[in-house]
């Protein structure tokens, strides 16, 4: 299987790019950095469409049957405050982010789009969020490209099923990770405000890890001639969650010491749950 990992130097394009190598396929990771991981990197900038253009002629040039893309790239930005910010400042951040998460995502799409047509077959995956579906606090743009990045996945899809290729999305939940451990907890361990906002709404009352948003998109690769237009949620149920567990979100809300405990009485098949 060949696959192209777009974002391969961000932690999940890269980890996802390992873990494929490692089950057998023959990955190309592509981005504006080199991952350095022992495998053929393309350069590419997904705000530039002169940029995407010379990354599908060097693609081309490889005269590979590509199966999958994976597209990891992406970016965030700091809690906007309407109301409380100059609009232009605001404005900066809100180009920055579609120009990335959602305009990229199209250039990336139509190119893509044209090999798999010309092969008559290939799966486009984007990599997709809550913030899809759900607002997240002050995040606007962020929000505003994933909804939009969902609504493309749809059209896409829609439009090239007839030609036997596949447009998916692959949304995690919230991963812990150095970059975003100081958003989540503070130096002493102890959950930050918007850190247990997002435990109190996800009923397993754990964040998402690498290894397991890998899982899911290591099991989009496996041909599923039926799976596409859909978003996969890989989030412990953060965007189904109404009001469930209460014990489990006060826990959160305590200290991580008793969301811990909480969690391991219920992992000890010996728990009396009754």
């Amino acid at each position: 299987m060949n696959i192209v990992v777009l974002g391969a130097s961000g932690v999940l394009g890269r980890a996802f790019a390992q873990a494929a190598t490692a089950v057998g396929a023959a990955c190309i990771v592509a981005g504006r950095k080199d991952p350095e991981i022992c495998l053929p990197h393309l350069p590419v900038d997904v705000t530039d469409p002169s940029s995407v253009s010379n990354f599908f002629t060097a693609l081309g040039r490889r005269n590979l049957r590509i199966d999958v893309a994976f597209n990891f790239t992406g970016t965030h930005h700091a809690v906007m405050k309407l109301g409380q910010e100059d609009i232009p400042e605001l404005l900066n951040d809100w180009s920055r982010v579609i120009n990335t998460n959602l305009t990229g995502a199209f250039l990336l799409t139509a190119g893509f789009a044209r090999l798999f047509v010309k092969q008559r077959h290939g799966h486009l995956v984007h990599l997709c969020s809550d913030a899809s579906r759900v607002s997240l606090e002050g995040s606007h743009a962020y929000v505003a490209s994933k909804h939009g990045l969902e609504g493309l996945v749809k059209s896409a899809a829609a439009q090239l099923a007839r030609f036997g290729v596949r447009v998916n999305g692959l949304a995690p939940g919230t991963v812990e990770t150095p970059l975003n451990r100081h958003l989540l907890r503070d130096d002493a361990g102890k959950l930050s405000r918007r850190a247990a906002s997002i435990l109190a709404h996800t009923p397993t009352k754990r964040f998402a890890t690498v290894e397991g948003v890998v899982e899911s998109a290591i099991a989009l690769c496996i041909p599923q001639r039926h799976l596409t237009g859909n978003v996969i949620f890989c989030d412990d149920g953060y965007v189904i969650e109404g009001h469930s567990w209460p014990d489990g979100t006060w826990a959160a809300y305590q200290s991580p010491e008793t969301l811990t405990d909480l969690l391991h009485f219920y992992d000890d098949p010996e728990s009396n749950l009754e």
